[in-house]
Protein backbone atom coordinates (compact mmCIF):
# COMPACT_ATOMS: atom_id res chain seq x y z
CA UNK A 1 0.00 0.00 0.00
CA UNK A 2 1.37 3.52 -0.88
CA UNK A 3 -0.38 6.80 0.93
CA UNK A 4 0.56 9.87 -0.45
CA UNK A 5 -0.41 13.90 -0.87
CA UNK A 6 -0.72 15.44 -4.24
CA UNK A 7 1.41 20.52 -2.51
CA UNK A 8 3.46 22.46 -3.83
CA UNK A 9 7.28 20.46 -3.05
CA UNK A 10 7.60 17.08 -3.13
CA UNK A 11 8.44 16.20 -0.09
CA UNK A 12 9.16 12.73 2.37
CA UNK A 13 9.49 11.66 6.31
CA UNK A 14 10.39 8.23 7.23
CA UNK A 15 9.73 5.67 10.06
CA UNK A 16 13.01 4.01 11.10
CA UNK A 17 10.46 1.19 12.38
CA UNK A 18 6.80 -0.49 11.97
CA UNK A 19 6.93 0.36 15.73
CA UNK A 20 7.79 4.25 14.99
CA UNK A 21 4.88 4.35 12.65
CA UNK A 22 2.37 2.50 14.94
CA UNK A 23 2.78 5.27 17.44
CA UNK A 24 2.40 8.17 15.29
CA UNK A 25 -1.19 6.18 14.68
CA UNK A 26 -1.73 5.71 18.38
CA UNK A 27 -1.61 1.87 17.76
CA UNK A 28 0.19 -0.18 20.37
CA UNK A 29 2.65 -2.76 18.37
CA UNK A 30 3.20 -6.24 20.40
CA UNK A 31 6.42 -7.90 20.36
CA UNK A 32 7.58 -9.58 17.81
CA UNK A 33 7.75 -13.23 19.46
CA UNK A 34 3.72 -12.24 19.32
CA UNK A 35 3.40 -10.67 16.01
CA UNK A 36 4.81 -10.80 12.31
CA UNK A 37 6.37 -8.34 10.98
CA UNK A 38 3.95 -5.81 9.15
CA UNK A 39 5.80 -4.09 6.28
CA UNK A 40 7.89 -0.85 7.33
CA UNK A 41 6.16 2.27 6.62
CA UNK A 42 8.99 4.29 4.38
CA UNK A 43 8.00 7.16 2.78
CA UNK A 44 5.80 10.02 3.23
CA UNK A 45 4.65 11.44 -0.63
CA UNK A 46 3.57 15.22 -1.07
CA UNK A 47 2.27 16.46 -4.66
CA UNK A 48 0.70 19.49 -5.77
CA UNK A 49 -0.20 20.39 -9.33
CA UNK A 50 3.10 22.11 -9.73
CA UNK A 51 5.71 19.19 -8.21
CA UNK A 52 7.02 16.18 -10.22
CA UNK A 53 6.92 12.86 -9.50
CA UNK A 54 9.74 10.81 -10.77
CA UNK A 55 8.96 6.55 -10.63
CA UNK A 56 11.72 6.09 -8.30
CA UNK A 57 10.17 8.04 -5.51
CA UNK A 58 7.10 5.90 -5.33
CA UNK A 59 7.71 3.42 -2.91
CA UNK A 60 6.03 0.59 -3.09
CA UNK A 61 5.57 -1.32 0.42
CA UNK A 62 4.58 -4.96 0.56
CA UNK A 63 1.70 -6.07 2.22
CA UNK A 64 1.18 -6.67 5.62
CA UNK A 65 0.33 -9.84 6.59
CA UNK A 66 -0.76 -12.47 9.44
CA UNK A 67 0.39 -14.22 12.61
CA UNK A 68 -2.35 -15.55 14.28
CA UNK A 69 -2.83 -19.51 13.77
CA UNK A 70 -5.53 -20.84 12.11
CA UNK A 71 -7.50 -23.38 14.71
CA UNK A 72 -5.98 -26.89 14.65
CA UNK A 73 -7.39 -29.43 17.40
CA UNK A 74 -4.63 -31.93 16.73
CA UNK A 75 -1.24 -32.67 15.20
CA UNK A 76 -2.35 -33.63 12.05
CA UNK A 77 -2.65 -31.14 9.32
CA UNK A 78 -5.64 -28.62 8.88
CA UNK A 79 -7.97 -28.92 6.62
CA UNK A 80 -9.59 -26.32 4.28
CA UNK A 81 -13.49 -27.03 3.99
CA UNK A 82 -15.81 -25.88 0.94
CA UNK A 83 -19.25 -26.02 -0.72
CA UNK A 84 -20.50 -27.89 -3.47
CA UNK A 85 -21.74 -25.13 -6.08
CA UNK A 86 -24.96 -27.07 -7.59
CA UNK A 87 -21.86 -29.63 -9.47
CA UNK A 88 -23.29 -32.93 -8.67
CA UNK A 89 -22.33 -33.59 -11.95
CA UNK A 90 -18.47 -33.50 -11.35
CA UNK A 91 -16.61 -36.39 -10.61
CA UNK A 92 -17.13 -37.36 -6.63
CA UNK A 93 -13.30 -37.78 -6.12
CA UNK A 94 -12.55 -34.22 -8.04
CA UNK A 95 -14.91 -32.41 -5.19
CA UNK A 96 -13.34 -34.46 -2.42
CA UNK A 97 -16.57 -36.81 -1.22
CA UNK A 98 -15.97 -39.67 0.94
CA UNK A 99 -12.60 -38.15 2.13
CA UNK A 100 -12.35 -40.65 4.51
CA UNK A 101 -12.55 -43.88 1.83
CA UNK A 102 -9.10 -45.05 3.25
CA UNK A 103 -10.32 -45.24 6.52
CA UNK A 104 -13.41 -47.62 5.64
CA UNK A 105 -12.00 -50.68 6.64
CA UNK A 106 -11.53 -49.14 10.13
CA UNK A 107 -15.39 -48.24 10.75
CA UNK A 108 -17.44 -50.77 13.02
CA UNK A 109 -20.69 -51.16 14.02
CA UNK A 110 -20.64 -51.81 18.03
CA UNK A 111 -22.81 -54.31 18.73
CA UNK A 112 -24.36 -55.59 22.57
CA UNK A 113 -21.66 -57.89 23.24
CA UNK A 114 -18.75 -55.93 23.26
CA UNK A 115 -20.10 -53.51 25.67
CA UNK A 116 -20.13 -53.49 29.33
CA UNK A 117 -22.93 -51.38 30.98
CA UNK A 118 -20.66 -48.55 32.07
CA UNK A 119 -19.84 -48.33 28.52
CA UNK A 120 -23.45 -48.76 27.40
CA UNK A 121 -24.31 -45.78 29.72
CA UNK A 122 -21.85 -43.50 28.27
CA UNK A 123 -22.77 -43.76 25.08
CA UNK A 124 -26.80 -43.11 26.04
CA UNK A 125 -25.79 -40.18 28.02
CA UNK A 126 -24.09 -38.97 25.11
CA UNK A 127 -27.14 -39.23 22.83
CA UNK A 128 -25.48 -41.95 21.23
CA UNK A 129 -28.43 -44.34 20.21
CA UNK A 130 -29.42 -45.34 16.99
CA UNK A 131 -32.42 -43.34 16.54
CA UNK A 132 -30.41 -39.86 17.41
CA UNK A 133 -28.01 -40.92 15.17
CA UNK A 134 -29.63 -40.83 12.05
CA UNK A 135 -31.30 -37.93 13.00
CA UNK A 136 -28.34 -35.91 13.56
CA UNK A 137 -26.89 -37.00 10.43
CA UNK A 138 -30.49 -35.82 8.70
CA UNK A 139 -29.74 -32.09 10.00
CA UNK A 140 -25.62 -32.19 9.08
CA UNK A 141 -26.99 -32.51 5.05
CA UNK A 142 -25.93 -29.74 3.32
CA UNK A 143 -22.79 -28.95 5.50
CA UNK A 144 -19.77 -28.91 3.07
CA UNK A 145 -17.67 -31.52 5.27
CA UNK A 146 -20.39 -33.40 6.44
CA UNK A 147 -21.21 -34.33 2.79
CA UNK A 148 -17.79 -35.50 1.65
CA UNK A 149 -17.94 -38.47 4.11
CA UNK A 150 -18.49 -41.68 3.77
CA UNK A 151 -21.59 -43.14 4.78
CA UNK A 152 -19.44 -44.48 7.86
CA UNK A 153 -17.59 -41.22 8.07
CA UNK A 154 -21.07 -39.61 8.06
CA UNK A 155 -22.29 -41.14 11.43
CA UNK A 156 -18.65 -41.20 13.50
CA UNK A 157 -19.58 -37.61 12.49
CA UNK A 158 -22.45 -37.44 14.11
CA UNK A 159 -21.26 -39.52 16.96
CA UNK A 160 -18.11 -36.75 17.17
CA UNK A 161 -20.61 -33.90 17.28
CA UNK A 162 -23.10 -35.87 20.00
CA UNK A 163 -20.01 -36.56 22.60
CA UNK A 164 -18.84 -33.07 22.19
CA UNK A 165 -22.48 -30.71 22.54
CA UNK A 166 -23.07 -33.30 25.60
CA UNK A 167 -19.31 -32.72 26.70
CA UNK A 168 -18.97 -36.31 27.12
CA UNK A 169 -16.08 -38.25 27.83
CA UNK A 170 -14.51 -41.81 26.58
CA UNK A 171 -17.26 -42.74 25.11
CA UNK A 172 -16.79 -45.36 22.61
CA UNK A 173 -16.88 -44.46 18.56
CA UNK A 174 -17.16 -46.56 15.98
CA UNK A 175 -14.12 -46.58 14.18
CA UNK A 176 -10.91 -48.18 15.14
CA UNK A 177 -8.44 -45.87 13.89
CA UNK A 178 -7.53 -42.63 15.28
CA UNK A 179 -6.44 -41.22 11.88
CA UNK A 180 -10.06 -41.39 10.85
CA UNK A 181 -10.87 -39.55 14.52
CA UNK A 182 -8.25 -37.12 13.67
CA UNK A 183 -9.76 -36.33 10.31
CA UNK A 184 -13.22 -36.35 11.08
CA UNK A 185 -12.98 -34.32 14.19
CA UNK A 186 -11.88 -31.34 11.95
CA UNK A 187 -14.64 -31.95 9.78
CA UNK A 188 -17.11 -31.43 12.58
CA UNK A 189 -15.32 -28.24 13.72
CA UNK A 190 -15.00 -26.85 10.18
CA UNK A 191 -18.77 -27.20 9.61
CA UNK A 192 -19.37 -25.72 13.29
CA UNK A 193 -18.23 -22.84 14.77
CA UNK A 194 -20.65 -22.49 17.47
CA UNK A 195 -18.57 -25.24 18.93
CA UNK A 196 -16.68 -22.65 20.80
CA UNK A 197 -16.15 -24.73 24.33
CA UNK A 198 -13.60 -27.58 22.50
CA UNK A 199 -10.25 -26.63 21.54
CA UNK A 200 -9.18 -30.52 20.86
CA UNK A 201 -9.77 -33.77 21.45
CA UNK A 202 -8.09 -36.93 23.17
CA UNK A 203 -8.53 -40.77 22.85
CA UNK A 204 -8.51 -43.65 24.49
CA UNK A 205 -7.22 -47.35 22.65
CA UNK A 206 -8.66 -50.15 23.99
CA UNK A 207 -6.69 -53.46 22.35
CA UNK A 208 -6.41 -57.21 22.10
CA UNK A 209 -2.84 -58.67 21.22
CA UNK A 210 -1.46 -55.06 20.11
CA UNK A 211 -4.32 -54.42 18.30
CA UNK A 212 -7.21 -52.27 18.62
CA UNK A 213 -10.52 -53.13 19.13
CA UNK A 214 -12.15 -50.24 20.47
CA UNK A 215 -11.38 -46.23 20.73
CA UNK A 216 -13.11 -43.84 23.24
CA UNK A 217 -13.17 -40.12 22.09
CA UNK A 218 -13.11 -37.37 24.53
CA UNK A 219 -12.91 -33.31 23.98
CA UNK A 220 -11.09 -31.27 25.12
CA UNK A 221 -13.24 -28.74 26.83
CA UNK A 222 -11.88 -25.48 28.16
CA UNK A 223 -15.41 -24.39 29.67
CA UNK A 224 -17.95 -26.24 31.60
CA UNK A 225 -21.40 -26.92 31.03
CA UNK A 226 -21.97 -23.72 33.38
CA UNK A 227 -19.71 -21.60 31.92
CA UNK A 228 -20.97 -22.33 28.27
CA UNK A 229 -24.71 -21.78 29.28
CA UNK A 230 -23.30 -18.15 30.32
CA UNK A 231 -21.34 -17.42 27.59
CA UNK A 232 -23.87 -18.48 24.87
CA UNK A 233 -26.53 -16.48 26.57
CA UNK A 234 -24.23 -13.54 25.77
CA UNK A 235 -23.33 -15.02 22.18
CA UNK A 236 -26.62 -15.12 21.13
CA UNK A 237 -27.61 -11.41 22.72
CA UNK A 238 -24.49 -9.67 20.58
CA UNK A 239 -25.37 -12.67 17.47
CA UNK A 240 -29.27 -10.82 17.49
CA UNK A 241 -28.18 -7.73 17.83
CA UNK A 242 -25.80 -7.72 14.88
CA UNK A 243 -28.86 -10.25 12.75
CA UNK A 244 -30.93 -7.24 13.87
CA UNK A 245 -29.77 -4.96 11.55
CA UNK A 246 -29.14 -6.97 8.76
CA UNK A 247 -30.56 -6.28 5.08
CA UNK A 248 -33.64 -7.99 4.10
CA UNK A 249 -32.84 -8.49 0.81
CA UNK A 250 -32.49 -12.26 -1.62
CA UNK A 251 -29.30 -10.41 -2.77
CA UNK A 252 -26.36 -12.48 -1.16
CA UNK A 253 -24.35 -9.77 -1.78
CA UNK A 254 -25.86 -7.21 0.93
CA UNK A 255 -25.65 -9.90 3.51
CA UNK A 256 -22.01 -10.84 2.81
CA UNK A 257 -21.42 -6.29 2.25
CA UNK A 258 -23.16 -6.12 6.08
CA UNK A 259 -21.53 -8.98 7.85
CA UNK A 260 -17.90 -8.07 6.50
CA UNK A 261 -18.50 -4.22 7.71
CA UNK A 262 -20.33 -5.28 11.08
CA UNK A 263 -17.08 -7.25 11.74
CA UNK A 264 -13.92 -4.65 10.98
CA UNK A 265 -16.21 -1.72 12.66
CA UNK A 266 -17.51 -3.75 15.60
CA UNK A 267 -14.48 -5.97 16.38
CA UNK A 268 -10.58 -4.80 17.31
CA UNK A 269 -7.84 -6.94 16.00
CA UNK A 270 -5.71 -8.01 19.01
CA UNK A 271 -3.04 -11.00 19.39
CA UNK A 272 -3.73 -11.25 22.99
CA UNK A 273 -7.20 -11.06 23.19
CA UNK A 274 -8.95 -13.96 25.38
CA UNK A 275 -10.71 -16.75 23.45
CA UNK A 276 -8.93 -15.42 20.10
CA UNK A 277 -9.52 -18.54 18.71
CA UNK A 278 -13.21 -19.25 18.68
CA UNK A 279 -16.13 -16.41 18.50
CA UNK A 280 -16.03 -15.94 22.12
CA UNK A 281 -13.84 -13.32 21.43
CA UNK A 282 -15.34 -11.68 19.06
CA UNK A 283 -18.98 -11.49 20.13
CA UNK A 284 -18.21 -11.11 23.77
CA UNK A 285 -15.02 -10.07 23.91
CA UNK A 286 -15.29 -7.37 20.64
CA UNK A 287 -11.15 -8.28 20.51
CA UNK A 288 -10.19 -11.27 18.04
CA UNK A 289 -7.61 -12.66 15.71
CA UNK A 290 -8.07 -14.22 12.29
CA UNK A 291 -9.51 -17.12 13.45
CA UNK A 292 -12.18 -15.44 15.47
CA UNK A 293 -12.77 -13.08 12.69
CA UNK A 294 -13.57 -16.00 10.36
CA UNK A 295 -15.98 -18.14 12.35
CA UNK A 296 -17.65 -15.43 13.24
CA UNK A 297 -18.28 -14.57 10.01
CA UNK A 298 -19.20 -17.82 8.66
CA UNK A 299 -22.00 -18.51 11.53
CA UNK A 300 -23.31 -14.95 11.40
CA UNK A 301 -23.83 -15.33 6.84
CA UNK A 302 -25.48 -19.20 7.87
CA UNK A 303 -27.80 -17.63 9.89
CA UNK A 304 -28.27 -15.17 6.98
CA UNK A 305 -28.63 -18.02 4.70
CA UNK A 306 -25.63 -17.63 2.80
CA UNK A 307 -23.22 -20.39 2.95
CA UNK A 308 -19.71 -19.36 4.46
CA UNK A 309 -17.37 -21.73 5.15
CA UNK A 310 -13.67 -21.73 7.09
CA UNK A 311 -10.64 -21.27 4.62
CA UNK A 312 -7.29 -21.79 5.89
CA UNK A 313 -3.76 -21.37 4.42
CA UNK A 314 -0.77 -19.39 5.27
CA UNK A 315 0.62 -15.78 4.09
CA UNK A 316 4.54 -14.65 3.92
CA UNK A 317 5.45 -11.58 6.31
CA UNK A 318 9.06 -9.51 5.39
CA UNK A 319 10.37 -11.85 8.04
CA UNK A 320 8.73 -14.97 8.39
CA UNK A 321 7.04 -17.20 5.44
CA UNK A 322 3.83 -19.85 5.43
CA UNK A 323 2.75 -17.82 8.27
CA UNK A 324 -1.00 -19.45 9.60
CA UNK A 325 -3.81 -17.69 8.52
CA UNK A 326 -7.75 -18.40 8.57
CA UNK A 327 -10.25 -16.49 5.83
CA UNK A 328 -13.70 -17.24 4.01
CA UNK A 329 -15.36 -18.75 1.38
CA UNK A 330 -18.97 -17.58 0.50
CA UNK A 331 -21.21 -19.09 -1.98
CA UNK A 332 -23.22 -15.15 -3.29
CA UNK A 333 -25.59 -15.50 -5.45
CA UNK A 334 -24.62 -19.01 -6.60
CA UNK A 335 -20.60 -18.12 -7.21
CA UNK A 336 -17.99 -18.37 -4.88
CA UNK A 337 -15.25 -15.76 -3.40
CA UNK A 338 -13.13 -15.07 -1.22
CA UNK A 339 -13.63 -13.31 1.67
CA UNK A 340 -11.02 -12.17 4.05
CA UNK A 341 -12.32 -9.88 6.92
CA UNK A 342 -9.21 -9.57 9.02
CA UNK A 343 -7.41 -8.37 6.27
CA UNK A 344 -10.62 -6.19 5.43
CA UNK A 345 -9.87 -4.03 8.63
CA UNK A 346 -7.29 -1.08 7.74
CA UNK A 347 -6.45 -0.84 11.53
CA UNK A 348 -4.77 -4.33 10.81
CA UNK A 349 -3.41 -2.99 7.76
CA UNK A 350 -1.68 -0.03 8.61
CA UNK A 351 1.76 -1.18 6.94
CA UNK A 352 0.67 -1.74 3.48
CA UNK A 353 1.60 1.43 1.75
CA UNK A 354 2.93 5.30 1.79
CA UNK A 355 1.42 8.34 2.49
CA UNK A 356 1.65 11.98 3.58
CA UNK A 357 -0.90 11.35 6.13
CA UNK A 358 -0.50 8.19 8.24
CA UNK A 359 -3.85 8.42 9.79
CA UNK A 360 -5.72 8.84 6.02
CA UNK A 361 -6.57 5.07 5.97
CA UNK A 362 -10.12 3.51 5.24
CA UNK A 363 -11.65 2.16 8.04
CA UNK A 364 -12.88 -0.81 5.94
CA UNK A 365 -10.87 -1.89 2.85
CA UNK A 366 -12.83 -3.34 0.51
CA UNK A 367 -10.14 -5.23 -1.44
CA UNK A 368 -10.99 -8.54 0.43
CA UNK A 369 -14.74 -8.49 -0.22
CA UNK A 370 -15.75 -11.08 -2.75
CA UNK A 371 -12.29 -11.56 -4.80
CA UNK A 372 -10.89 -14.45 -6.96
CA UNK A 373 -9.02 -17.51 -6.83
CA UNK A 374 -6.12 -15.51 -8.41
CA UNK A 375 -6.46 -12.00 -6.44
CA UNK A 376 -6.43 -13.89 -3.33
CA UNK A 377 -3.16 -15.61 -4.19
CA UNK A 378 -1.21 -12.55 -4.65
CA UNK A 379 -0.56 -12.63 -1.35
CA UNK A 380 -2.20 -15.74 0.48
CA UNK A 381 -1.31 -19.43 -0.04
CA UNK A 382 -4.36 -21.88 -0.17
CA UNK A 383 -4.48 -25.03 2.03
CA UNK A 384 -4.39 -27.95 -0.63
CA UNK A 385 -5.70 -30.68 1.71
CA UNK A 386 -9.13 -30.98 0.01
CA UNK A 387 -11.10 -29.52 -3.27
CA UNK A 388 -11.43 -26.12 -3.70
CA UNK A 389 -13.88 -24.57 -5.82
CA UNK A 390 -12.11 -22.00 -8.39
CA UNK A 391 -13.20 -18.64 -7.66
CA UNK A 392 -13.33 -17.00 -11.27
CA UNK A 393 -16.67 -14.67 -11.11
CA UNK A 394 -15.97 -11.00 -10.94
CA UNK A 395 -20.10 -10.15 -10.67
CA UNK A 396 -20.07 -9.75 -7.02
CA UNK A 397 -16.55 -8.24 -6.05
CA UNK A 398 -17.50 -4.99 -4.11
CA UNK A 399 -15.59 -2.70 -6.81
CA UNK A 400 -17.88 -4.41 -9.33
CA UNK A 401 -21.11 -3.67 -7.33
CA UNK A 402 -20.52 -0.33 -6.59
CA UNK A 403 -18.77 0.57 -9.55
CA UNK A 404 -15.69 1.25 -8.67
CA UNK A 405 -14.10 -1.25 -11.15
CA UNK A 406 -11.62 0.09 -14.06
CA UNK A 407 -10.70 -2.60 -17.01
CA UNK A 408 -9.99 0.74 -18.64
CA UNK A 409 -8.08 3.66 -17.68
CA UNK A 410 -10.70 5.79 -19.04
CA UNK A 411 -10.46 9.50 -18.15
CA UNK A 412 -14.00 9.95 -18.38
CA UNK A 413 -15.47 7.59 -16.22
CA UNK A 414 -12.89 8.47 -13.49
CA UNK A 415 -14.46 12.54 -13.77
CA UNK A 416 -18.03 10.59 -13.87
CA UNK A 417 -16.72 8.48 -10.52
CA UNK A 418 -15.62 11.71 -8.94
CA UNK A 419 -18.68 13.36 -9.68
CA UNK A 420 -21.03 10.00 -8.18
CA UNK A 421 -18.72 10.64 -4.85
CA UNK A 422 -18.77 14.26 -4.35
CA UNK A 423 -22.82 13.88 -4.18
CA UNK A 424 -23.16 10.92 -2.07
CA UNK A 425 -20.84 13.09 0.54
CA UNK A 426 -17.66 10.51 0.60
CA UNK A 427 -14.27 11.35 1.74
CA UNK A 428 -13.10 9.67 -0.68
CA UNK A 429 -12.82 8.42 -4.55
CA UNK A 430 -11.76 4.89 -4.30
CA UNK A 431 -10.20 3.36 -8.14
CA UNK A 432 -9.74 -0.27 -8.45
CA UNK A 433 -7.79 -1.70 -11.37
CA UNK A 434 -8.58 -4.78 -13.10
CA UNK A 435 -5.24 -5.61 -13.59
CA UNK A 436 -1.49 -3.61 -13.01
CA UNK A 437 -1.53 -2.35 -16.67
CA UNK A 438 -4.78 0.03 -16.17
CA UNK A 439 -3.28 0.10 -12.62
CA UNK A 440 0.00 2.09 -14.08
CA UNK A 441 -1.59 4.29 -16.84
CA UNK A 442 -4.31 5.27 -14.45
CA UNK A 443 -1.50 6.49 -11.58
CA UNK A 444 0.44 7.72 -14.41
CA UNK A 445 -2.49 9.96 -15.34
CA UNK A 446 -3.61 10.73 -12.22
CA UNK A 447 -0.51 11.01 -10.03
CA UNK A 448 2.44 11.68 -12.07
CA UNK A 449 0.74 13.85 -14.92
CA UNK A 450 -1.34 15.90 -12.18
CA UNK A 451 -4.78 15.41 -13.81
CA UNK A 452 -6.83 14.14 -10.93
CA UNK A 453 -7.27 18.00 -10.12
CA UNK A 454 -9.37 18.16 -13.14
CA UNK A 455 -11.71 16.58 -11.57
CA UNK A 456 -11.79 17.87 -8.06
CA UNK A 457 -14.34 20.34 -6.78
CA UNK A 458 -13.71 23.30 -5.02
CA UNK A 459 -10.10 25.32 -4.16
CA UNK A 460 -7.84 22.35 -3.98
CA UNK A 461 -4.03 23.03 -4.15
CA UNK A 462 -3.52 19.54 -2.77
CA UNK A 463 -4.87 16.28 -2.57
CA UNK A 464 -3.96 12.98 -0.37
CA UNK A 465 -3.78 9.66 -1.45
CA UNK A 466 -3.33 6.21 -0.91
CA UNK A 467 -2.78 3.30 -3.13
CA UNK A 468 -2.74 -0.54 -2.71
CA UNK A 469 -0.15 -1.90 -5.31
CA UNK A 470 -0.98 -5.59 -4.69
CA UNK A 471 -4.54 -5.05 -5.21
CA UNK A 472 -4.29 -2.26 -8.03
CA UNK A 473 -6.48 -0.05 -5.59
CA UNK A 474 -5.76 4.03 -5.95
CA UNK A 475 -7.78 5.95 -3.02
CA UNK A 476 -8.17 9.57 -3.55
CA UNK A 477 -9.28 11.72 -0.08
CA UNK A 478 -11.35 14.75 -1.10
CA UNK A 479 -13.11 15.52 2.28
Amino acid sequence: MILGTLPVTLSGCKYSSFDEYLEALGMKDPPYHEVEDIATYEDTLVLSQDSIVSSDEVTTIYQPSEEDYAYSVSDSSENVIFFDQESEEQAQSELGFDADSIFKSSYKQLTETELNEEMKNARLEAGITPENIEAIKREQKGLYAFDRLTGSGQTLYAEILTIIQHQAENVLVSTTSDEAIDLVFDYVCADHPELFYVDGYKYTNYTIDNTITKIGFSGSYIYTPEQVATKQAQINQAVNECLAGAPSSTDDYYAIKYVYEYLIRNVEYDLDAEDNQNICSVFIGGKSVCNGYSKAAQLLLNKLGVKCTLVTGTVDTKKAKNIRHAWNLVLCNDAYYYVDVTWGDSSYQVGNGESADATRLPTVNYDYLNVTTDEILRNHTISDEIYMPGCTSMKDNYYVREDEYFTSPELVLVGDLFDRRYQDGSSSVVIKCADKNVYDQLFDQLVTQRLVFDYLQGDNATVSYTTFVDTYTIIFWIA
